[in-house]
């Protein structure tokens, strides 16, 4: 979770917009590894796995495949949030100018879905590059028996599949020469799936983002009640523990709707699970309960380093962005 600053009467839009963006890309980098981590688990698939990946150990590279995508797309995201939390926080402010805690909550999570219009792609983008890198590190699985005969029967038969048939070539290709580059990959998600590939579990990523903004406003802004109110007083190192403590409770409530998420973005989702209900059944059926939470550890250093690096570096860059308005170093003598 990316979390956001209420910003100062003084701090502009374009201020908001460059301390969030830099802030943005900070915590994407600095934090991908955990990402790259907890993606690849999610994908696992135990019921249909048939060899494991192997992560190179000789270089850190591998870790910051599917970084462009998610770092784009946190910058998008992050510029527009500072304006559109604000907003929503202005409009639903009573007369005194105060927002209260339940109006605060609707707030992040009007802010979380619309925010999630930028991160959809970038978040398809990052998963199929990340699922490819397993596959070119040995990773296999076997197709279910019901998938294999749908394909081998249509393949008999003399009814049209449509667009499968038009595809075919570009998909038999881009599965013996996945693509792990953020251009080429973009290339193979349109030629394999059309625009459709880019949107890939919309509505299952609008309502994590939307459940993610909920849950950590409203536990950011408990504890900033709790601590001090007018945030004067509050040091780096509690500001730093709100953000884990916020960060926990989003992990806690939101990872099995982050795995579904995941799964519903793979390659092969459509032709093993149909639908989400579906998905959820099998997870639980094949795979078992724990599953959902699969990657929760990973996700949680995530979403605790990445609160953390956000808060402070936004704050650091919006004091240095204001304190260079204020002296006009380019102005006229």
């Amino acid at each position: 979770m990316d979390p956001v600053l209420p910003t100062s009467d003084e701090t502009n839009l374009l201020t908001a917009m460059l301390a969030g963006s830099v802030s943005a890309v900070a915590q994407s980098v600095l934090t991908y590894p955990f990402e790259y981590y907890k993606t690849t688990s999610q994908i696992e698939n135990k019921a249909l796995i048939k060899a494991p990946h192997q992560i190179p150990m000789n270089s850190i590279r591998p870790l910051f495949t599917g970084c462009m995508a998610l770092a784009t797309g946190n910058v998008l995201k992050a510029s527009t949030r500072f304006l559109i939390f604000n907003k929503f926080s202005n409009f639903m402010a009573n007369d005194s100018g105060q927002t209260s805690a339940p109006r605060v909550v609707v707030a992040g999570l009007l802010t979380g879905a619309v925010e999630t219009v930028w991160v959809i792609p970038f978040e398809n983008i990052k998963t199929r590059m990340i699922e490819n890198s397993m596959y070119k590190q040995g990773f296999q699985t076997n197709l279910p028996s019901y998938v294999t005969a749908e394909t081998n029967r249509s393949k008999i038969t003399k009814r049209p599949t449509g667009p499968l048939n038009y595809r075919k070539e570009y998909i038999d290709f881009y599965n013996k020469n996945p693509s792990t580059t953020f251009f080429k990959i973009i290339k193979e998600i349109y030629l394999t799936k059309g625009l459709s590939g880019f949107k890939q579990g919309s509505l299952i990523t609008i309502f994590r983002q939307s459940m993610n903004s909920m849950v950590w406003f409203s536990t950011y802004n408990f504890l900033q009640q709790f601590i001090d109110p007018s945030r004067e007083s509050i040091t780096e190192i509690e500001l730093m523990g709100m953000g884990i403590a916020s960060s926990c409770a989003v992990v806690a409530t939101t990872q099995p709707i982050d795995l579904l998420k995941t799964r519903m973005q793979t390659k092969n989702y459509r032709l093993i699970y149909r639908d989400i209900m579906t998905c959820t059944i099998k997870i639980f059926m094949e795979e078992g309960a724990l599953k959902l939470w699969s990657g929760w550890l990973p996700r949680l250093l995530k979403v605790s380093c990445s609160s953390s690096v956000t808060l402070i570096t936004y704050d650091y860059v919006q004091k240095g962005l204001n304190y260079m308005v204020d002296i006009k170093p380019f102005a006229a003598e």
